[in-house]
């Protein structure tokens, strides 16, 4: 876990990082915030040296519940909640605490979280459509053991050339964490919500998409904004999926309005 503290009247932070990533990938960010925030990121399970989860036949947010869990006990001046923030996989984790009250939660910020059971739950059919070709274009990949399988997914959220981009040992370190990935699919489309349990939300929730994101990621952003009863949606100009580092100081800005 990573930390930068000195708390001046903020709620402390407490970052969820995506799949295929981990707690540095939110060191830009929190280099960024002024120093009177009380930043802290986490590791998920199969990521940044933590055990994998034991629930891939049957996948639950309990694994990462329970890490959140564990660094919250860590974490000073919680009397008054916390602000909790996700990227991508880490921010569906992030509204899945926040609506089973899993953690003393009063505030969110998600960045392009790929809630893709949203888009079933509010039946945007043509943008399921686009996911259930992605979908079958990653299995089929997985089906002849594709070493880099995991490419489609960085360049289906985050565009074409997006894992050719990134260092070669990080890809390998990625390869790596496939099966894990395989599992947040699990989670983020079979997640068994209703419309209630979106529209009965009632903390601040920030959403955050680039403008040249994906527009699958544009859509579940957008529906989650137009469906949850206090929220908000910040688009920035010129990022893509992975803002969080390649626009670190616009996302710093948005986390301290």
């Amino acid at each position: 876990m990573t930390e930068k503290t000195n708390v001046e009247n903020t709620l402390p932070l407490l970052f969820v990082h995506g799949s295929f990533a981990n707690a540095n990938s939110w060191r830009k960010i929190i280099d960024c915030l002024p120093d009177h925030f009380d930043c802290h990121s986490v590791n998920l399970p199969g990521h940044g040296g933590m055990a994998d989860s034991d629930d891939f036949d049957s996948p639950t947010f309990k694994p990462e519940f329970d890490i959140l869990k564990s660094a919250l006990e860590n974490i000073p001046n919680t009397e008054h909640g916390i602000h909790l923030i996700g990227h991508s996989y880490g921010g569906v984790v992030a509204l899945a605490a926040a609506m089973d009250n899993a953690l003393p939660i009063k505030k969110l910020t998600l960045f392009e979280p790929v809630d893709v059971a949203v888009l079933n739950v509010f039946s945007q059919t043509n943008t399921l459509n686009i996911i259930r070709g992605f979908r079958d274009e990653y299995n089929q990949a997985l089906a002849i053991s594709d070493a880099l399988a995991c490419s489609k997914v960085i360049d289906f959220w985050g565009g074409a050339g997006s894992f050719d981009a990134v260092p070669a040992h990080i890809q390998t370190a990625m390869t790596t964490m496939t099966k894990n990935n395989i599992r947040h699919w699990v989670l983020c489309t079979e997640n068994g919500r209703e419309i209630e349990h979106y529209k009965n939300l009632d903390i601040p929730v920030t959403f955050i998409n680039g403008s040249r994101s994906h527009d699958v990621a544009k859509k579940i952003s957008s529906t989650l904004n137009n469906n949850l009863p206090n929220s908000n949606l910040y688009l920035i100009d010129n990022a893509s999926h992975f803002m969080i580092t390649s626009h670190a100081e616009d996302c710093a800005k948005i986390l301290q309005t």
